[in-house]
């Protein structure tokens, strides 16, 4: 007799939840692997997210729910033929042996279709789970298989990765970011929680979709404050979690595997070894291994060297060992692993335990012995206010918040507890550190470390007038200097080294991520930014440095206005510099107005822009940071300009002021961006009223530009295009900047499917070309967009106006005429270095290197025939586009020393010279370019 088949077991789910396009795209890819396995502990979100994908309309979708009662191969078989004959036009031959089931899905099952077996390990070591795995190796390859699984399957995974036949998503991939988190509650449960508040949430229950649903369930009704002070708040002893954790994921272990969790969870940071001594046994680590591998809530990031309990089940088990041994056990528990921490090299966890078992004395032992661990129950009330080093431990904490002048009082009060000068000595240099960034120090500080360097350069930028150099042997320092000045792809070449190497020290390393991301977005580069930020924020609230944290979570978010607006985001953002305010902390503050000003600058809200960069110029004055203040004051003027403010050439001639005296050069192209936009060419004689109009080509019915980002502008409003494969766009890319020539097919295959195998490479062109054509007609530019021509392709936008065409255009002539209006106008049309969004892509390399230099010709023209103000930007402009010719240095000093300013012009010729000996080349005093007053020969 056959098994029976509830209809039930084969319903498709109905969509539910938040969509993530960054999971389903994976799932839906028609050229992805045809098996996707997802791997993840209960309450994840696998049945959530296969249930959105069997939603799309793109095939027909079979769905079977596994139980335990379908353990048997016919019952497998049985319930894979009833899912796809729901769904297909014709029902399945009836099968008893999944060999049968094959042959009927071969004849049967039409191209494309998809089969998704959700609760797979509900048959492990069955016979159905040998069927299922048969069944997966010989089906028609037109039929997809998605699985959903809390358990590893008896296949051979690997094989399948290495070989592209299958897609693996884990829990790590499936747990939910901060910024899903704050669309979730605003979309979805429409109780909507700030950044900072979803940021907690996230932190709390690691991304646990089912913590995140209980977390709803439970603050149904409450009022905005009180959901805002449960998700600081939430951990593993409310009453909805351990409900969820006791009946779904304690239930059925064995009592001594039980044991084991809760009598480890004291430790914090789980090893083998460290194990085996808490619980006097051996084979902990074949334990430890065996909890990851079955997705028990438990993971290692070091290859199995260590282990750690997920942060919503760490909480419940520290919970349920006090309910269930007792408060007195639960002290000698952590006493006892605060001691075995020691003894194996982990301070900070160690720490914890002891603080755990209420034994402040070894807490203040370990902050006596390091100096770099400062945790954020130190800044709990109920502790222990009269031992100076849990004193300075909370200094280090407000200072690593970013309370600059709390930090600074903390560290006075720690300093008097203590009549020790070695202690009293510590304190004091600590406190100078953070004095550093007060407006007025008490006193001058001599600069010597990378805080201080940092600090002296927002003031005014070194290597143009008095100030700190960057010591050479500090990475981190030149490339916020290089940050701070402009020079982009100076600061990544600095800092991206240092944000990768283990023996920096944590600070520095997540600084300089931070920062390498800021000079991405610096040249356009906004498109999935929120992703590595969400990395850094996650690794600076494990290593406890808030204020970093912070930092990363606000760019984030001004990330999101600007790349995925909604109504609610700019108040998100706004709340973010609240917190700041509230805190004391200033410098985040500032920041943040300045990363939220530049958002809603690059998301055309330019009235909300000048608010912001006004706010920005403001606190950058009261902390005398006039770097930054320039940036702000430079960034402003563009959101006036376009906005065409009556006050924009106040703005204007107040960010050249502030630019000239920070040293801020790299501000320069963008100060003339904005002078462009402002169209004050004839009455400052900053560019010649002859030059041709370039700010608005959008006159014209359509326009494509290459320089400083790719954009397309069709009857004036920018073109919001579908969405493309990352090859497709690749060759849209490649073909625009090559508009209206033909590139052969082998060309375009070596660029972008280098490694395909001979027959697949025209067959993967065709399909991009394709999916180019459709989007371009999508967006109204034609279905004949995209032409073949024999084995070439070409883009043909008739009537288009090319920012490349249109540039060479300019060149030609200014190479005719020599004139000053000529190179102007070549000059003012190179607004930013070709497709900077595509990195270092072989195939755009070759032709960025051309328009740059030529670029940099035109800026050497400009600065040999202008005088005065814009002879010396073009000189700055030369220089950042082309820093190896020797010509535009000596053309920079000479500029400045001809307009009184010798002390910059020494600088310049030693920066040139630094340069030179780098490439081990002379310096020669007698090469000059020739400025004749009507062409400069460079």
């Amino acid at each position: 007799m056959g098994s029976v088949v509830f209809r039930e077991k084969v319903r498709r789910p109905e969509p539910s939840g938040l969509s993530r396009d960054r999971l389903e795209r994976p799932l839906l890819d028609e050229a992805g692997p045809s098996v996707c396995l997802l791997l993840a502990p209960a309450g994840s979100g696998k049945t959530t997210l296969l249930g959105q994908v069997a939603a799309t309309p793109h095939r027909p979708t079979a769905w079977y729910r596994a139980r335990p009662e379908d353990r048997s191969e016919d019952a497998l078989v049985q319930h894979v033929t009833e899912a796809l004959s729901v769904v297909l036009p014709n029902a399945l031959a009836p099968s008893t042996t999944v060999d049968q089931l094959i042959v009927a899905t071969e004849s049967g099952v039409p191209s494309p279709a998809q089969l998704i077996v959700d609760d797979v390990h509900e048959l492990a070591g069955s016979p159905a789970e040998a069927a299922l795995e048969r069944f997966l190796e010989f089906r028609p390859r037109h039929l997809r298989l998605l699985l959903g699984s809390r358990r590893p399957l008896a296949l051979n995974t690997p094989r399948l990765i290495v070989s592209g036949d299958l897609l693996e998503l884990d829990s790590d991939d499936l747990r939910f970011r901060s910024w899903e988190v704050e669309e979730l509650f605003r979309s979805v449960y429409r109780q909507p929680l700030s950044p900072e508040a979803a940021a907690a949430l996230t932190r709390r229950t690691g991304g646990w979709a089912a913590g995140l649903q209980l977390f709803h369930l439970a603050t149904m009704g409450k009022s905005s404050t009180e959901r805002i002070r449960a998700a600081t708040e939430l951990g593993g002893r409310s009453r909805l979690v351990r409900a969820y954790l006791t009946r779904n994921v304690l239930a059925g272990l064995a009592p001594e595997r039980r044991n084991f969790l809760l009598i480890t969870s004291a430790l914090g940071r789980l090893t083998g070894p460290l194990c085996d001594e808490l619980l006097e046994q051996t084979g902990s680590s074949a334990v430890l291994e065996e909890l990851e591998t079955l997705q028990f809530f438990t993971t290692s990031t070091d290859d199995g060297s260590t282990y750690r309990y997920h942060q919503v089940l760490q909480t419940h088990l520290e919970g349920l060992l006090i309910d269930e041994l007792g408060a007195a056990a639960s002290r000698e528990i952590h006493s006892r692993s605060g001691h075995l921490l020691e003894k194996a090299g982990y301070p900070r966890e160690a720490m914890r335990a002891h603080a755990l078992a209420d034994d402040w004395a070894s807490v203040a032992r370990l902050l006596q012995q390091g100096n770099t661990v400062a945790h954020d129950w130190v800044a709990r009330s109920g502790l222990p206010d009269d031992d100076p080093w849990l004193a300075l431990a909370r200094a280090r904490r407000l200072f690593r918040s970013g309370a600059v002048d709390a930090a600074v009082a903390a560290y006075r009060d720690a300093e008097a507890m203590l009549d020790d000068p070695e202690f009293q000595a510590r304190c004091a240099d600590e406190r100078a550190q953070a004095e550093v960034w007060m407006t007025q120090p008490p006193q001058a500080t001599p600069v010597r470390r990378t805080g201080q360097v940092i600090r002296q350069a927002t003031k005014r930028l070194p290597g143009l007038g008095p100030g700190p150099q960057a010591a050479p042997g500090d990475p981190l320092a030149a490339g916020t200097i290089a940050l701070l000045g402009g020079r982009f792809d100076l600061a990544r070449e600095c800092l991206t080294p240092v944000a990768a190497d283990p023996a920096m020290r944590q600070a520095g390393r997540l600084w300089a991520a931070i920062a390498v991301v800021v000079t991405d977005l610096a040249v356009g580069n906004w498109s999935h930014a929120e992703v590595p930020l969400e990395e850094i924020a996650l690794s600076a609230e494990l290593e406890e440095l808030p204020w970093l944290a912070r930092i990363a979570r606000g760019l984030q978010a001004a990330v999101l206005l600007a790349t995925r607006p909604e109504d609610w985001r700019p108040d998100g953002c706004a709340s973010l510099v609240d917190e700041c305010t509230r805190d004391g902390d200033r410098w985040g503050s500032l920041l943040m107005a300045i990363f939220i000003g530049t958002a809603q600058l690059k998301a055309g809200q330019d009235q909300a822009a000048i608010e912001w960069l006004r706010r920005a110029a403001t606190a950058a004055e009261n902390l005398e940071a006039h770097a930054l203040q320039a940036w702000a004051f430079t960034l402003g003027s563009v959101a006036m300009a376009r906005l065409r403010h009556p006050n924009t050439a106040v703005q204007l001639k107040g960010a050249e002021g502030l630019i000239r005296s920070a040293a801020v050069t790299g501000a320069y192209r963008l100060l003339d961006h904005a002078r462009q936009l402002a169209d004050e060419d004839s009455s400052t004689n900053e560019v010649p009223a002859t030059t041709p109009p370039s700010a608005v080509p959008e006159r014209s019915g359509c326009v494509l530009r290459t320089l400083g980002g790719f954009e397309v502008v069709l009857n004036g409003k920018p073109v919001a295009w579908p969405p493309l494969r990352p090859r497709a766009r690749a060759l849209l890319l490649l073909l625009a900047i090559h508009q209206g020539k033909d590139l052969h097919r082998e060309r375009l295959i070596d660029a972008l499917w280098p490694d395909a195998p001979a027959d697949a490479g025209p067959h993967r062109l065709q399909v991009a070309a394709s999916n180019v054509r459709q989007s371009l007609a999508a967006v109204g530019l034609g279905d004949q967009a995209v032409q073949r021509n024999g084995d070439a392709y070409r883009l043909v936008l008739p009537g288009t106006w090319i920012d490349l065409t249109e540039f060479e255009t300019r060149l030609r002539r200014a190479r005719r005429s020599g004139t000053l209006a000529d190179w102007s106008g070549v000059l003012d049309l190179y607004v930013g270095e070709l497709l900077p969004e595509v990195g270092a892509a072989e195939w755009v390399l070759a032709e960025r290197d051309r328009y740059r230099l030529a670029a940099a010709d035109a800026a050497v023209q400009v600065a040999g025939l202008a005088t005065d103000a814009q002879a010396l930007r073009a000189a700055h402009r030369a220089v950042d586009l082309d820093p190896l010719r020797d010509s535009s240095w000596l053309l920079l000093a000479d500029l400045q020393e001809a307009q009184g300013d010798p002390t910059a012009a020494a600088a310049t010729r030693r920066e040139h010279a630094r340069i030179c000996a780098e490439l081990a080349a002379p310096v020669s005093p007698r090469v000059r370019p020739v400025r004749d007053g009507s062409r400069v020969q460079a």
